[in-house]
């Protein structure tokens, strides 16, 4: 408080003890005899005209004010004490802890970023590659080692990001445009389309299937035996440049630690001629891994860029007794002929 605002209150104080007094004495109820009425208009006009009290003995005399034990400030500029710290009462038991990172939304935020600071969002692109092939990349850098299930014309891929949340897979395509669904565990989906001109070029057949089944798909080559040159399969699959050169056909393999297989032959159909064949087979050994289960696989097929056949396949694997044998089923594809046009 400043000291004229100081004076000003005391000054007040005085006029209301001195009106008071004087009232009652003009009002009869004490006796007044050292006071005349011409010494209290004196008074009065003096108070308002100065602003002070008269110091003579005529007047009463004001305390001394002691600035430094006396004088408060007003409550609104004193310091708030320690233990009259005002917080929300839901935090009245919490102690700071080490900062946690927030979950992921199921949707994309914008402003968030990774730890190595790159936007929190899934991007999928689908490129066109040679023999009808369609190099797909899942770029989602907040979501590390993350499930994710692509889907194209009936074929389902499970496969995981890596550790920066990247994935790369060369997918053969059964369509014209590929349309590629991508997929996370918490709904997060991304799509991606590309044009493949060249699939009419090509006729393929596919096999997928889930878990550690085993199973094989062989393509034997213009009348070529097993483990001959012709015979395409796993440990044999020849590669997309056999294909664009005309030679033969190849097959494209996609595991995903037996979350999900898928292999698919490609024949060029510029290699069939008049009365030549692939003969086609699915093959399940037996194993002390598949022994006595239940198998659900799925085929497709398209030729020269036609309609998807999508078929479920399902049946049992032999008992465990037949460990080392193998399954062959057959009839259940059709051989690759010279189709009339």
């Amino acid at each position: 408080m400043s000291l004229n605002s100081l004076i000003i209150r005391v000054a007040a104080g005085g006029i209301l003890l001195v009106g008071g007094a004087l009232f009652v004495a003009q009002s009869g109820l004490i006796g007044s005899p050292g006071i005349a009425q011409s010494d209290i208009n004196a008074l009065e006009e003096r108070v308002l005209t100065s602003g002070s009290l008269p110091m003579g003995s005529m007047t009463p005399t004001l305390p001394q004010i002691d600035m430094a034990a006396n004088v408060r400030l007003p409550m609104t500029a004193e310091p708030i004490a320690p233990e009259a710290t005002i917080r929300p009462a839901s935090f009245a038991d919490e102690t700071p802890g080490p900062a946690t990172s927030i979950p992921v939304s199921p949707t994309p935020v914008d402003g968030r970023q990774s730890d190595l600071g790159l936007p929190c969002t899934v991007t999928v692109t689908a490129t066109a590659l040679p023999a009808a092939m369609v190099g797909l990349d899942v770029m989602a850098p907040c979501r590390t080692d993350a499930a994710v299930n692509i889907v194209h014309s009936g074929l389902q891929i499970a496969a995981r990001t890596d550790a920066l949340g990247l994935l790369t897979l060369d997918i053969p395509a059964f369509e014209t445009p590929a349309f590629f669904s991508v997929t996370f565990d918490d709904l997060v989906q991304e799509t991606a389309l590309v044009a493949l001109p060249d699939l009419r070029d090509y006729d393929r057949i596919g096999l997928n299937w889930d878990g550690a089944m085993g199973l094989e798909l062989h393509a034997m080559e213009f009348g070529a035996a097993f483990g001959e040159a012709g015979h395409v399969w796993q440990e044999a699959p020849a590669t997309a440049d056999a294909a664009i050169a005309g030679v033969g056909g190849f097959l494209s393999l996609i595991a995903t630690d037996d979350a999900s297989h898928v292999q698919v032959y490609t024949l060029p159909r510029a290699t069939l001629r008049e009365g030549a064949t692939v003969r086609l087979s699915i093959d399940a050994p037996v194993t002390e891994a598949n022994c006595t289960r239940p198998v659900m696989a799925r085929t497709l097929r398209a030729e020269a860029a036609g309609p998807v056949d999508v078929t479920d396949l399902t049946f049992t694997v032999p008992g465990c007794d037949a460990v080392g044998d193998v399954l062959v089923l057959q009839n259940l594809l059709e051989d690759l002929r010279l189709a009339s046009n």
